[in-house]
């Protein structure tokens, strides 16, 4: 059954009162007071739903209770209308003043009493429906940012904060920072030693924000330290990643990625950069040198993809600075953003990581004012002190040549590369059938026409991982598609070719092809035996 409501009337005259209970009765329970004293006991012990008041009461008048009752935490909320004999603009503008939900004047109008008093009880109901669904809803908020503030401490403490520097590291020093824009972002970085010698570091911007962006961000991050356990290429590491966070990826999500791998010994950094903001490097001479190639698209977008590393050797003096664009497209109260100009004035020789990276947050703190952080923020700066005077440098080769009747003297080539850096015999072998086979491939179907073009290899050894990179000008021909043979299949039923390439396979630890620049580029790393 619907509660009934309880309406107090106050006023001194018994005869006002029964006109009042008269019209009411039948649908309100009623509380009647005679004086403002027992009108606010009354109000505070009974707890009406509504109060019709009279103004003019001996001792204390309808407005001082009026005031009392809206001053009164407890009272304040009940909606008070005014039963009066006072109809003077005045009179009911102080009413309305003092917090009056309505004001009625005598002789009262039963239709209009009973409307007014209906209305004024619904829309108190509708203000404590609105009140409870706000403690609700601010219930569920604070609930919410407890997790997500719990979520912002669990994702920050993903990003290691013990940076390699001084005294324990003498060649480099390296440092990062991350402000995500809400309490879960979908920047990152992250490092991590592959060796002794060699760090693998990483930066990366995930589409869209908030948990999402987060849980996308905490994949691929396992993904980058899970695929470097398997390569130390940065291209393989990309591809696997990319390979992974593309399946099933309903949501359509993806991510910038800048991957390197930095010897300190030597001073080289391997890199592949998967859509990412351009990093740079600040030289010892005072120069800026920007790694401005890409070498794939954003990370998860697409399946199928191979991407390609470069190679730069940072000297002692030199920092490389990596970003998101968060640093970049900051904006200002005017609309104006920060850019790429103002961050690069303010690299310098000599200046510590952390050092840099604070001034650079500040500037962009600076320059937004007012405005609002609209992108997480994220730096990372790696700064070459020393090389290892006596770290091995990687080996490297280059032999380029036309016809396939140059395979014998390109194979003779590189077994005596081999020799001469004491490679392995089973990998020398290993390399030796897969030339031989790829070489084949590349007459047969880069160039149908027979006219062969300019077909090159390139050969670097480092630190044991022997990489060879193999182009050529014909048209695109990615021999890794060619279907598998079923080798369970009598010889006389298999469709030709295939096997080869899936012997290749399985010779490599690592096989990928890509067409850049108008070149077939296939890369094997056929494992690190010396």
């Amino acid at each position: 059954m619907t509660r009934q409501h309880k309406i107090l009337i106050v006023d001194d005259e018994p005869i006002n009162i029964d006109v009042l209970s008269g019209l009411l009765k039948k649908d309100y329970r009623l509380i009647v007071a005679t004086n403002g004293e027992r009108a606010l006991q009354a109000a505070t012990s009974r707890n009406p739903d509504l109060i019709l008041l009279d103004i003019m009461m001996p001792e204390m008048d309808g407005y001082e209770v009026c005031r009392r009752l809206k001053a009164d935490a407890a009272t304040r909320d009940i909606p008070v209308i005014f039963v009066t004999a006072m109809g003077e603009v005045g009179d009911e503008t102080r009413g309305f003043e003092l917090g009056a939900a309505d004001y009625i004047t005598r002789p009262v109008s039963a239709p209009v009493l009973r409307a007014r008093v209906k209305t004024q009880l619904a829309l108190a109901q509708g203000r404590k429906e609105l009140q409870a669904a706000y403690a609700t809803i601010k219930a569920q908020k604070d609930r919410m940012e407890g997790e997500l503030n719990v979520g912002r401490d669990l994702q920050m403490n993903m990003m290691p904060q013990d940076f390699p520097g001084a005294p324990e590291y003498k060649n480099f020093s390296l440092h990062a920072r991350l402000e995500p824009a809400r309490e879960l972002g979908g920047d990152f970085y992250d490092f991590f030693f592959l060796d002794d010698a060699r760090l693998c570091l990483c930066v990366g911007d995930v589409s869209g924000k908030g948990v999402p962006a987060a849980l996308f961000m905490a994949v691929t991050r396992t993904l980058i330290r899970s695929c470097a356990g398997h390569s130390h290429s940065t291209a393989d590491i990309l591809t696997r990643v990319n390979e992974t966070l593309g399946a099933d990826n309903e949501s359509c999500m993806f991510v910038t990625l800048f991957i390197a791998v930095y010897d300190a010994r030597s001073g080289e950094l391997v890199y592949s950069n998967a859509g990412h903001n351009p990093p740079c490097i600040s030289t010892a001479d005072g120069g800026i040198r920007s790694l401005d190639r890409r070498h794939g698209p954003v990370a998860g977008a697409m399946q199928g993809l191979s991407y390609a590393e470069d190679r730069v050797t940072l000297a002692p003096g030199d920092t490389l600075l990596v970003f998101t664009d968060g640093i970049t497209e900051a904006t200002n109260s005017a609309g104006e953003l920060f850019g790429e100009a103002r961050l690069l004035d303010l690299l310098a020789p000599g200046q510590a990581p952390a050092a840099l990276i604070q001034t650079i947050i500040d500037r962009v703190h600076d320059f937004e004012g007012e405005a609002e952080q609209a992108d997480d923020i994220t730096v990372m700066a790696l700064a070459c002190h020393a090389r290892d005077a006596s770290a091995r440098p990687p080996a490297r080769s280059h032999r380029s040549w036309r016809g396939l009747s140059r395979t014998e003297e390109v194979i003779a080539w590189f077994n005596a590369f081999a020799a001469a850096q004491h490679l392995d015999a089973v990998i020398q072998h290993r390399v030796n059938a897969v030339l031989d086979d790829l070489l084949a491939n590349i007459i047969a179907y880069a160039y149908p026409a027979a006219d062969v073009g300019e077909i090159e290899l390139d050969v670097v050894l480092d630190d044991g991982q022997l990489t060879l990179t193999l182009s050529d000008d014909g048209i695109a021909f990615d021999p890794l598609e060619t279907e598998q043979p079923d080798v369970h299949l009598p010889v006389e039923q298999r469709e030709p070719g295939g096997l080869g390439i899936e012997l290749s396979r399985e010779q490599m630890d690592a096989m990928t092809y890509q067409r850049r620049d108008g070149k077939n580029i296939i890369t094997l790393r056929p494992g690190k035996r010396v």
